[in-house]
């Protein structure tokens, strides 16, 4: 298993730089075909009989071309002279079906965390976590602020034996096998007994596909799971944190689990999600 093709998210915020940047050394390491996907904020429109909207709409849609023209630009020059093979979309951010349905022809989709302070990064109604419950392909979320590493050479995998983990540890096998070192650190946000992968197991499968991983057992933990393992995942010296994202049924929604949640809210690092 390898990423050959792969989609960045890219806005008009003012981490869309970085995470353009991240992207095309992933791709380039992995000689993947790299696709630009450009999503712009959708206009909120408040319905007032006094104003006329034609001109005001005119202008945003004005404005948001140059915007996007420039992002392209810049996309598709940078890829050329990085000697990456690579292709560009642009949606609304209202457009989600037709983002996840472009995103699912992608082996990796690089997103970036929500920055509270960049209204350009919030496209409201949960995006990210719709993104990552509906893709049904892995989604790699770059943190806002930070350093981002050049590879990742030092891998924690969050492992409570569940579907999702033993998912998203499957879809990090590119990453894995190429880390210097892999830490499996257990960790039950709720348990499900069904599906319940031994440790032992975990070490055997990795060890098929030649990744060395040691396996860290947590007990007594006095703090929120998302704390302890992103303060784990610090201490360890994670470049990367492996995860499942894990969603609920809330009446006829899908929503996040708790500790998905917050880990995508105070990650420090990059994080690699499946669902």
């Amino acid at each position: 298993m390898s990423y050959k093709s792969m989609t960045v998210c890219l806005d008009n915020s003012a981490g869309s730089s970085r995470r353009l940047d991240f992207a095309l050394t992933l791709a380039a390491q992995h000689g993947a075909h790299l696709t630009g996907m450009h999503i712009t904020n959708a206009p909120v429109i408040f319905y007032d009989p006094y104003v006329e909207w034609a001109p005001i709409m005119a202008e945003w849609e004005a404005a948001s071309q140059k915007k996007q023209d420039q992002a392209k630009e810049s996309f598709c020059s940078r890829a050329k002279k990085d000697g990456v093979n690579f292709d560009w979309v642009s949606y609304r951010s209202s457009d989600m079906q037709q983002v996840i349905a472009q995103a699912r022809a992608s082996d990796l989709t690089i997103i970036g965390q929500r920055d509270p302070a960049d209204v350009e990064t919030d496209f409201g109604n949960g995006f990210s976590e719709n993104f990552v419950l509906h893709l049904g392909r892995p989604v790699l979320f770059l943190p806002h602020i930070g350093y981002l590493p050049k590879s990742f050479e030092n891998i924690v995998i969050a492992w409570d034996g569940g579907r999702e983990a033993a998912r998203a540890m499957a879809d990090a096998l590119p990453f894995l096998k190429l880390a210097q070192q892999v830490t499996v650190v257990t960790i039950y946000e709720t348990v499900d007994a069904e599906n319940d992968l031994p440790d032992i197991d975990i070490a055997a499968y990795l060890a098929k596909h030649d990744v060395k991983v040691e396996i860290e057992r947590s007990e007594g933990i006095d703090m929120a799971p998302a704390e302890w393992l992103l303060s784990r995942a610090e201490f360890i010296g994670a470049d990367l944190l492996v995860m499942g994202a894990y969603g609920h049924h809330r009446f006829t929604e899908l929503v996040l689990g708790g500790m998905t949640r917050s880990v995508l809210r105070q990650m420090i690092l990059p994080v690699l999600m499946s669902h």
